[in-house]
């Protein structure tokens, strides 16, 4: 064989090797943006009025073998103010109406709840609307199990005991359900309350001041170190909300925002190695809204990341911690449309995951589930075929 003919089939050699070269190299780099494209977003329910309107809470899964899930829309319904309803299994794509709220009077006293329903160990399902009512202040109300056709209302809030509640409730260490309401009580700057759930006997813990914080819109938190915490979207230091911590003694002592590290904080806290976390609304490098953390025992809040309009803005609701060991949320606006995304934090990092255009939901502002599935379900407020909001899965 030649020299040319060696040279030749060396180079051919040569490129056959560089060709497998980067087909391996492209086939690394192609997978992550596979995979970040897998994600998918499949509109489940789309609310039409009859059926409810503008879902503000998510849904809840049922206790143990009760695979439904159960929600509640803040508008819509026969009266128009709101309804309870639940999902069926396995496809979620059938709607019964459970409730039909009726505002001031008549048997299923409420209007426009916005808390997510939460079922105790009694198996029944309570919740609790911003207003209606004897007074149009806003009630807390249980669904017997385990049909949840049965209302009973257990408070009608007067302002003196609270008003407009728009957290999700909890069962405290004492067993009976603790709360918030945004306003009333003694400054009418809202409340720490608790509730028996047998009698519905109201107990005010702690009355927020302005000083201490002011508005508080989300639900607390049992810590593991028998503390209760929250947020409250105003007062403080800065006028710019608060995260709180109550002892079982009833002492509350508040930590403020400045901006910097968020403001205008309306979601839950979620406990995770040590800390709790939150959004806030508002504030962050971008003034779009920001994750942040607090330790266990108090804190000034700690920014953990900020949104930037791109992966999302202006959250409202909790975050979750998903089976793969990253935090999921939605934010209410920003995305690709300005009409809300779904994010994952990594570390410090926010990554938009997928946004939605109106037609598949537009705002969410709930916080989302996580099936043992793996898909994560929410609802958006608007958006849908009538524009009056969905309930959404979204498969990673």
């Amino acid at each position: 064989m030649n020299k040319i003919n060696l040279y030749k089939q060396r180079q051919s050699k040569n490129r056959v090797l560089i060709l497998a070269s980067l087909t391996v190299l492209t086939s690394s780099l192609v997978l992550p943006f596979q995979q970040a494209f897998a994600a998918t977003l499949t509109t489940v329910v789309n609310f039409n009025g009859t059926n409810g309107a503008t879902p503000r809470a998510g849904v809840l899964k049922g206790n143990g073998t009760d695979a439904n899930l159960y929600g509640t829309t803040s508008a819509g319904g026969t009266s128009g103010k709101g309804t309870a309803f639940k999902l069926a299994p396995t496809a979620y794509t059938t709607l019964t109406t459970l409730i039909n709220f009726t505002g001031t009077s008549r048997i299923n006293k409420g209007t426009n709840p916005v808390a997510r329903l939460f079922q105790a160990a009694d198996g029944n399902l309570y919740g609790a609307t911003f207003t209606g009512g004897t007074s149009n202040l806003g009630t807390v109300f249980k669904l017997a199990k385990t049909a949840f056709t049965t209302l009973t209302t257990l408070v009608n809030f007067t302002g003196a005991n609270g008003a407009n509640p728009a957290g999700r409730l909890i069962t405290g260490a004492d067993g009976n359900l603790w709360g918030t309401s945004s306003t009333g009580g003694a400054s009418n700057k809202g409340t720490i309350f608790k509730v028996s759930p047998t009698t519905g006997a109201l107990t005010i813990i702690r009355s927020f001041s302005g000083t201490n914080g002011a508005t508080p819109l989300a639900r607390l938190q049992l810590a593991t170190d028998g503390n209760y915490y929250g947020s409250a979207s105003a007062g403080g230091a800065s006028a710019k909300g608060v995260v709180f911590k109550l002892t079982p003694a009833g002492i509350l002592t508040s930590y403020s925002f400045s901006g910097a590290n968020g403001a205008s904080p309306q979601s839950g806290l979620i406990e995770s190695t040590g800390f709790l976390y939150g959004t806030a609304k508002l504030g962050g490098a971008n003034n779009k809204g920001a994750i942040f953390k607090v330790p266990i025992g108090g804190g000034t809040p700690v920014l953990v990341a900020s949104f930037n309009g791109t992966n999302g803005a202006n959250p409202t609701a909790a975050l979750i911690k998903a089976s793969n060991g990253n935090f999921y949320g939605t934010a209410s606006t920003g995305g690709a449309n300005n009409k809300g995304a779904i994010y994952q934090l990594t570390g410090a990092t926010i990554t938009g995951l997928t946004s939605f255009n109106g037609t598949n939901g537009a705002t969410p502002e709930s916080t989302l589930i996580q099936l043992s599935n793996g898909a994560f379900y929410g609802t958006a407020s608007f958006g849908g075929t009538s524009n009056l909001g969905t309930v959404f899965k979204f498969v990673i």
